[in-house]
């Protein structure tokens, strides 16, 4: 039987874990999705404390908006296989070219599922927060991310350029 997944959120029980994924991402070229800046984090303890600040409305970053960060681990497990980052509401910039949830698998497990379970994990997570009209992007590039999205329900709004990136919108309906 093949052991469940689940999310867990960061924390200082993680930080080998973390700085492992971080170090593998940064070796392989990333790219770095769903991770809240992870990579410019030299310090995890920060990266930690600003995950946990972007779930407290009280502490909110400015520019920011109410955020859950995710990292994806076979239940009892401490490897981390990809992470998730699920936005609880869009400011104009996530409205235009990122989204309600970004997601991105660890370089060496990769062509696994485990992006399709996250992306399955969030929208469950958008349903809990009544979030029933999910925006998810992915560069039109991303043929991968793009096959996930569409094998959950995602409907092709339309792209959006950013400088020399060009962004696919889709829309997935969650109840």
């Amino acid at each position: 039987m093949d052991t469940p997944l689940v999310f867990i959120k960061p924390s200082m029980d993680h930080i080998d874990e973390i700085a492992s994924f971080r170090c593998e991402m940064l070796e392989s070229g990333g790219p770095f999705h769903g991770v809240n800046g992870l990579q410019v984090y030299e310090n995890l303890c920060e990266w930690i404390e600003y995950c946990q600040r972007l779930e407290d409305p009280e502490n909110l970053p400015p520019d920011r908006v109410l955020a859950e960060q995710f990292m994806l681990v076979r239940e009892g497990e401490r490897r981390i296989l990809g992470m998730a980052n699920v936005r609880h509401e869009l400011n104009d910039y996530l409205r235009e070219y990122s989204g309600h949830i970004g997601y991105g698998v660890r370089t060496s497990e990769r062509n696994q599922g485990y992006a399709k379970a996250m992306l399955s994990m969030c929208l469950a997570r958008c349903a809990e927060l009544g979030i029933d009209q999910v925006l998810v992007t992915c560069t039109t590039n991303n043929d991968y991310s793009r096959k996930t999205i569409l094998a959950h329900g995602g409907v092709f709004e339309r792209t959006a350029r950013e400088g020399e990136k060009v962004t696919e919108r889709y829309w997935i309906t969650v109840s």
